[in-house]
């Protein structure tokens, strides 16, 4: 149990925490008290049992008393003064209802018959799951009601004996385990988000003048402390807009992968860390770093004389990097590749600069990465393609000369075909084949998205119709949306007209958008409510690599989570990665999200992932992006030889 400390910081985190734990526990009580109704009108109504009556009596009166305790509190002013002691009367209430709840499962005789001990397992597991949702601010008080409930119900199912019995008791510990650090992992993430509000307001009381240093505590990356990617995206589009003078530094790890392999990711962490407490350093007061993701920083200079300056700030780095860096008490060399682009006068859009600066990088690093390049009239001639793709895109649109290729998504334990993603391809007669990522930026710089999109989905509408000519499993489709596309046309109403016009049922289609969409509600929340009113499916793509939070979980219509490749190549031999996924699937699982992991190539990552409550994979160990007609005949192969399968395309619930 915490102590009360005099640090101002650490009670103002209390205060937080204990306001934040009260806001919640009035529904937390209330759907208690109706669980216990429900539970105990269950068992009298089936066993006319009167001690589970006095049971609910004791339960509702409790409730009451922690309801009445709960409003003085509020009224009393005792979370100002003394958040600590409020905090610990929270987690005894708790720990006491916990206790009363536990007479179910153990007290009560009615549940020595095999029907009420299911009734209390699902009871039991669903109360302690609510609980720790409605407990992220403070996991102890969660963990000191679910940890008699949870052992009260293990025990039960010990002492119904019986394979079963065991069972059932070793898959309600790990659940157990599973949903207490998530509560742990919500409880960091509420500290980490207080600290830096805390963090803001000091710093407003103390330099009122320094209005854009708080704005760089707005969002910041919680491994290094400096700006996020969103912050860089607000920061750098006004600076590129207001045309007087803006360069990008962009730069990244040399052979960080190899840092990470061999050394670990805690060691790849603290390289971070270390490379971002440099930056910082190097930077001056008015430059803005920021961490992309990843090894990939930037930094954002602005005013006269940016080209000079960006170039002297990378030496200075470059110098700074000579020293290794110190992990486990060994030295470890790092070194890195910089590209620079400047604007010195005039508006320019935030994309160009920064394709300027990702030229360079790419030419840092084809001469030999430790080095530094300055944008110039050479690398220019490495955006005329794509320039060139801009202006014959359209054509090649109208043409029909993109195609779609589908990759399955099999159950990884039976590997049968749930479905299939559909990946855009376009083979340029010069350029060769074009990623789909720079067919998509420059669709939505044409603005051609909504055509696009059509062009997919009509594809995959075929697809499916021809599955359905083959008596194939009504499998499902996901095609790829981008949140950028969103202000520009509704992908959900683009694909709606598509399904009408093509006689499929819009359930079949499941539409994959990053998780960037969920970081901007304000600009995304229209859209992927057009998305469950017409009838798709939504599955957020990448997850794991952005903005990914419990809280973003539980407040989007989600069908599928499909974790990012970058988390699932290895995964076997990493424990961290095997950490990430075991968090996800505790969290997204009780909420009822399918999970995919992609870039499945290992059968020892497969495994993995089953053990870890990942059950669907995506990748070239099943089979890799096929055209049309290769993938309804691999499919009709795949059928022939493995059981079939009926994917679960189902109404979402209301």
């Amino acid at each position: 149990m915490q102590t009360a400390p005099t640090d101002p910081k650490a009670a103002a985190l209390a205060k937080a925490q204990a306001a934040s734990s009260l806001q919640n526990i009035a529904l937390t009580l209330f759907a208690n008290v109706a669980i216990a109704v429900s539970l105990a009108l269950l068992i009298y109504l089936r066993e006319g049992s009167a001690p589970i009556l006095w049971w609910l009596a004791a339960a509702v009166a409790f409730a009451v008393l922690r309801a009445a305790w709960v409003s003085h509190l509020k009224s009393s002013g005792k979370i100002e003064r003394h958040p600590h002691r409020v905090l610990r009367g929270l987690t005894i209430m708790a720990f006491v209802s916990g206790l009363l709840w536990s007479v179910v499962p153990l007290g009560l005789p009615v549940f020595t018959h095999a029907h009420n001990v299911n009734d209390v397992v699902f009871i039991m597991a669903g109360t302690t799951t609510g609980a720790i949702i409605q407990s992220l601010a403070y996991s102890p008080m969660a963990i000191a009601f679910g940890a008699p409930l949870m052992g009260a119900t293990i025990l039960r199912m010990l002492l119904s004996g019986g394979d079963v019995g065991y069972i059932v008791a070793a898959d309600i510990a790990f659940l157990t385990v599973m949903l207490f650090r998530a509560a742990r992992l919500g409880e960091r993430n509420f500290i980490a988000s207080q600290s830096t509000t805390i963090a803001a307001t000091e710093l407003a009381e103390s330099l009122a003048a320094a209005n854009h240093t708080l704005e760089r505590l707005v969002s910041i990356d919680s491994l290094t402390g400096l700006a996020n990617r969103s912050h860089f995206r607000s920061v750098a589009g006004a600076a590129c807009a207001a045309g007087r003078g803006v360069a990008f530094l962009l730069f990244d790890v040399d052979n960080f992968k190899i840092i990470n392999d061999t050394r670990g990711h805690d060691a790849g962490d603290r390289v971070l860390q270390t490379v971002a407490a440099l930056l910082r350093s190097a930077c001056s007061g008015d430059d803005l770093p920021v961490r992309l993701g990843g090894d990939e920083f930037i930094v954002v200079l602005q005013g006269e004389d940016v080209a000079n300056r960006a170039v002297a700030l990378g030496e200075r780095l470059m110098q700074a990097l000579l020293r290794p860096v110190m992990i486990a008490g060994q030295p470890l060399a790092v070194s890195c590749s910089i590209g620079i682009a400047t604007q010195a006068e005039g508006a320019i859009d935030l994309e160009e600069l920064s394709a300027r600066a990702d030229a360079a990088l790419y030419r840092a690093k084809d001469d030999g990465r430790a080095c530094m390049r300055v944008f110039d009239a050479k690398m220019q001639c490495a955006l005329t393609l794509q320039r060139r793709l801009d202006a014959e895109l359209p054509a090649a649109l109208a043409r029909r000369e993109l195609h779609v290729e589908f990759q399955p998504q099999v159950a990884m334990a039976t590997q049968e075909v749930i479905g299939f993603e559909a990946l855009l391809r376009w083979k340029h007669p010069t350029a060769g084949l074009i990623p789909p990522p720079d067919i998509v930026s420059a669709a939505i710089r044409l603005r051609l998205s909504g055509q696009l999109t059509e062009f997919v989905g009509e594809r995959v509408c075929a697809f499916l119709r021809a599955l359905d000519r083959k008596k194939a499993q009504a499998i499902r489709v996901s095609i790829n949306v981008s949140p950028r596309e969103f202000p520009i046309h509704s992908p959900a109403q683009t694909l709606k007209l598509v399904t009408e016009r093509y006689g499929v049922d819009p359930r079949r289609i499941e539409i994959e958008v990053t998780e960037e969409a969920m970081f901007d509600p304000k600009r995304c929340a229209d859209e992927l409510k057009l998305i469950d009113e017409h009838g798709f499916a939504l599955a957020i793509d990448d997850f794991g690599v952005g903005h990914s939070s419990i809280a973003n979980l539980m407040a989007v219509e989600i069908d599928t989570i499909k974790i990012d490749r970058s988390f699932i190549d290895g995964i076997a031999g990493n424990r961290r990665d095997q950490q990430l996924v075991a968090a996800i699937t505790a969290v997204a699982l009780p909420l009822g999200h399918r999970i995919i992991a992609e870039g499945v190539e290992r059968e020892a990552d497969a495994e993995c992932l089953r053990m870890l409550g990942c059950s669907y994979g995506q990748g070239w160990l099943y089979g890799k992006p096929m055209k049309e007609d290769d993938a309804i005949a691999w499919l009709v192969r795949h059928r022939g030889a493995a059981p079939p399968t009926v994917a679960p395309i189902v109404a979402r619930s209301a």
